[in-house]
């Protein structure tokens, strides 16, 4: 294998592990690319082939875990669908203006801020805002879900807070956040499959697949099985370093 073989290896494993858990995938994904500047060229079709890891392995714990005892965490479509108007606006808006705002510095300043906002939606004393309506408790999230476009913020951690501020408890916020990845994840492999010409599946193609799908599923299964146990703190406590880290060092 060559070096980037393992890069994107590497990257597989970073994706599955962090896609889903409120530490932001894209911020450490970019982190990665900007460090390893000897990578001439992005793959797109590694990228894209671990993007569709991670979306299957989603799709198939919420397939397995459809009904919860553990509060009303089954959702129908609509909701889900109307939350991802405001990304899907936000996201025409950045690809057509050409708007890139990828930085260490910037990845390093949002993993802390991020992390603030995770812990403070968390305490027992904030005040919650009581909502009745799922739809507008979902398109509320769907506005806060935008705050992802900054690179190091995570769209699980914005979802989580959203859903945490509207008063929802831990496994249920970490529930929907994962509802509300489906049209995201969806639309972003689609749109880097769209892209790519000349698809060869190769083994490294299929190895990048079953470690991202791996990784995701196992993940995915601590955290939401454990989160109520050992709340965000851990996950605040690693933001803030990370970010901490990045801006001393770069």
């Amino acid at each position: 294998m060559t070096n980037e073989n393992f890069f994107y290896i590497f990257y597989s494993i970073i994706q599955g592990v962090t896609e889903f858990i409120p530490i932001s995938s894209s911020g450490h994904l970019n982190m990665i690319e900007l460090i390893f500047v000897d990578l001439k060229e992005r793959n797109f079709l590694y990228e894209t082939t671990a993007h569709f890891g991670s979306l299957l392995a989603l799709l198939l714990y919420l397939y397995k875990n459809k009904y919860f005892k553990h509060g009303n965490i089954k959702v129908n479509f609509f909701p889900i669908v109307f939350a991802t108007i405001p990304a899907v606006l936000v996201g025409f808006m950045m690809i057509s203006l050409k708007i890139d705002i990828i930085s260490l510095k910037i990845i390093g300043i949002t993993s802390i801020f991020g992390g603030l906002m995770l812990y403070f939606s968390d305490m027992k004393q904030f005040q919650r805002l009581e909502l009745k309506s799922r739809v507008v408790k979902f398109f509320l999230a769907g506005m806060f879900q935008c705050l992802a476009f900054i690179p190091g913020f995570s769209r699980s951690a914005s979802c989580i807070i959203a859903f945490r501020l509207m008063g929802e408890e831990r496994r249920v916020s970490s529930i929907y956040s994962l509802y509300l990845g489906i049209p995201i994840i969806t639309i972003s492999f689609l749109s880097n499959f769209k892209d790519l010409k000349n698809i060869v599946i190769d083994i490294n193609i299929i190895i990048i697949f079953l470690i991202t799908f791996i990784s995701a599923y196992i993940t995915l299964n601590l955290f939401i099985n454990f989160i109520n146990k050992i709340s965000f703190t851990p996950f605040v406590i690693y933001r803030i370093l990370l970010g901490l880290i990045i801006l001393i060092i770069f």
